[in-house]
């Protein structure tokens, strides 16, 4: 009895000195994974193994793999495995499932995707290296790939070297594979290594499909003009552009009895839609934020329709029977609920508008002052009521019935619309001094920070002045645009013509615009 009253008095003794706590810990780790070894040895030459496998001091994981790992000379994936994915493991096991290209040194890019499986630290860039023949290629190529016209820089933009001989020309970019491949992953610079001397093309995909082929319809291309010799210690550099795809129409569709439709892709600006059946005529109108094509007919008593379309060279015939749908409907809206100090009235109608009649139209300002006004149909289907909108004022519109007459006669009820206009001191105002810029003439954007255009000037040298006004508080950016052929817009450039997109530069500051703000820029 004794000695067991004499062990719990031990056992009460010791927990009551037990300390409590947390035990400290030591320094957070934020040393990268370190590579040890590799079985066959990294640079290895005349390789014929079917496995390799890669160590390292702890264990790893592989994140993201399919968008980092870059592989050159492209093998197609079924030819190899990688392990672990999805895992944890102190190795990297590269299975090879068929041969590989006889002479040719390979390069497995890991990019960004090696870490440490608990905090999480970066390997960057670690590459595996070998050789099916008896030496290992040793020469770089470097560069740059940046957007011609967004500001915004698209990553993971893949170049590619074509070796020139007997075999190449200029359309192998669209049915075949490059022979050595590198990626700017989340950055805009290329670096290929592990090349063999020669002549080559160097060309940069936004690749969609990962295919390492040219898509026109999908992918972003860039191109260096002349072919590149290697050795070479030159900085490349590429500007990225999507092409204008070649033009097709598609076969029309019936949405409204009196409307057919077509869809298209590519260049319009000669098109020709006209009917076959004899002593019909039609109306064309293209949608605002689409690439579709309305051509509006009246009653007819045809039981099907055959449409001739013409644009430059290319000739389409289409045959469509007819079916019995609704008729469209006559909605008049308001394109803006807003309208700023410079900006135009402009009604937005649903089907295309005949005529109208000014006589039945009245815009009176807030001091009950007639306004007078002129009027211009765009694209059929777009009103402008142009007149002095002026700072700090409320303007009344009424058009009454048959003021406005759409293409089948119809019109609407009385329509009644009003805004209000800010003071002049709400908006900021920004005078661009372009003393520094070379080209001439001279497209300046003003864009907000989704880039879309703001206003836009047209200027015939940098010594024009370029002001831009009533405009809104809120963060802007410049966009400077060499236009080259003088046609207002930007153009992009085409491949197979060698013709490079118009020069962009975009000014690197933000702008910040206040209300009642004089902002001077220097570019």
């Amino acid at each position: 009895m004794r000695s067991n009253y004499l062990f719990l008095l031990v056992i009460i003794i010791v927990l009551s000195c037990a300390k409590r706590g947390v035990p400290e810990g030591g320094e957070k780790d934020e040393d990268p994974p370190i590579f040890i070894k590799a079985q066959p040895e990294n640079n290895s030459i005349f390789f014929k193994e079917n496995k390799i496998r890669i160590y390292f001091d702890e264990y790893i994981k592989l994140d993201k793999l399919s968008s980092q790992l870059v592989v050159s000379p492209p093998i197609e994936k079924f030819k190899y495995s990688i392990f672990p994915q999805g895992g944890a493991s102190k190795f990297i096991d590269i299975e090879i499932n068929e041969e590989f290209q006889n002479n040719t040194t390979f390069v497995f890019n890991f990019g960004e995707s090696i870490k440490d499986n608990n905090e999480g630290n970066l390997l960057p860039y670690f590459k595996y290296v070998f050789s099916t023949g008896s030496y290992i290629d040793s020469l770089e190529l470097k560069g740059n790939i940046i957007t011609s016209y967004d500001r915004k820089q698209n990553d993971f933009v893949t170049a590619m070297l074509y070796p020139v001989n007997e075999n190449y020309n200029d359309s192998i970019i669209f049915k075949e594979k490059p022979l050595y491949v590198a990626s700017t992953l989340d950055s805009t610079f290329f670096n290929f290594t592990n090349l063999k001397g020669g002549n080559y093309r160097l060309i940069a995909l936004k690749d969609i499909n990962n295919n390492f082929i040219f898509d026109p319809l999908n992918d972003k291309i860039a191109y260096f003009d002349s072919i590149i010799s290697l050795p070479n210690d030159s900085i490349f550099n590429l500007s990225l552009f999507k092409e204008i795809p070649t033009y097709k129409i598609f076969k029309p569709f019936q949405e409204y009895s009196n409307k057919i439709s077509f869809g298209y892709r590519g260049n319009i600006d000669s098109i020709n839609i006209s009917l076959e059946n004899k002593d019909l005529k039609g109306v064309l109108t293209k949608e605002k934020y689409k690439d579709t094509l309305h051509y509006w007919f009246k009653d007819i008593e045809f039981d099907s329709l055959h449409f001739k379309i013409e644009n430059k060279d290319s000739i389409n015939f289409f045959k469509i029977p007819l079916k019995d749908f609704d008729s469209d409907t006559l909605i008049i809206s308001k394109e803006n609920n807003s309208i700023d100090l410079g900006k135009k009235f402009i009604l937005n109608s649903s089907i295309p508008i005949d005529k109208f009649d000014s006589k039945k139209i009245s815009i009176i300002n807030q001091d009950s002052v007639i306004q007078t006004f002129k009027n211009k149909i765009v694209n059929g289907v777009d009103l402008i009521l142009d007149f002095e909108i002026l700072p700090n004022d409320k303007y009344l519109i009424e058009i009454l019935p048959e003021g406005i007459i759409d293409f089948f006669g119809n019109t609407t009820d009385t329509l009644n619309y009003s805004f209000t206009t800010k003071k002049r001191s709400d908006y900021g105002k920004i005078f661009v001094n372009l003393s520094n810029i070379s080209f001439k003439p001279i497209i300046v954007d003003l864009i907000n920070m989704n880039e879309d255009i703001v206003m836009s000037k047209k200027l015939a040298n940098s010594f024009e002045p370029c002001v831009f006004e009533n405009i809104r508080p809120g963060e802007y950016n410049l966009r400077i645009i060499h236009d080259t052929n003088n046609n207002g817009k930007w153009d992009t450039g085409n491949y197979l013509k060698k013709i490079k997109p118009e020069n962009v530069v975009h000014y690197n500051d933000t702008i910040k615009v206040r209300a009642n703000w004089v902002i001077r820029e220097r570019i």
